[in-house]
């Protein structure tokens, strides 16, 4: 998948209906931190201990993408977290860096797009992409990647939304497309 270069890097994202974007800008207007609420069917955790353990469904997952001083450069790459729980083999389920999402950016390179990356995370939670097994780019949660190899691939379960077209969008009271991402405090956020 070919990915275009982000002339203005810093500059508002723009997303689909399934998107709410959240923006926080520095004194000079810059942003340094997107809050994204993606509204998809996707995996937040299993029920129970004993195997078979049966995926548990949600549709409302946060996260947040913080950009470094030094962004955009090569060494400089945004930083992914889910806020809400989720359960991906390539999104850390649980320990100090829970949330982490590994993007693998090295190999998409340094000209991929905040809005690229947040569509690749979209593709993440509907389990259209997914890297579970035990090898190169290795997997950020090793106990998520054995649950998709023995439990999740063998009973379907990954296969939700493989094949399933997007519905349509609702239309929205605003033009979203033209409206700017609104800002908050960090202090005030709430779910």
């Amino acid at each position: 998948m070919p990915f275009a270069r982000n002339v203005n890097a810093r500059a508002p994202i723009r997303l689909s209906h399934r998107c709410r974007i959240i923006r926080r800008k520095t004194p000079t207007g810059l942003p340094t931190e997107y809050e994204i609420l993606y509204r998809c069917k996707s995996i937040i955790g299993v029920e129970g201990e004993e195997k078979p353990r049966k995926p548990i469904f949600g549709d409302l997952h946060k996260m947040s993408v913080v950009l470094p001083n030094n962004y955009p450069s090569a060494d400089g790459n945004p930083i992914f977290t889910f806020i809400s729980d989720i359960w991906h083999p390539n999104i850390r389920n649980s320990g100090s860096f829970k949330g982490h999402v590994c993007l693998t950016i090295k190999e998409m390179g340094v000209l991929a797009s905040i809005k690229d990356l947040v569509l690749r995370v979209e593709r993440y939670l509907k389990y259209q992409m997914y890297h579970a097994q035990n090898t190169y780019p290795y997997p950020e949660d090793q106990g998520v990647a054995e649950w998709v190899r023995e439990e999740g691939e063998p009973n379907g379960w990954v296969k939700f939304a493989q094949d399933k077209p997007e519905p349509p969008a609702p239309k929205p009271a605003v033009d979203e497309s033209q409206a700017e991402p609104q800002v908050i405090k960090k202090t005030s956020l709430s779910i």
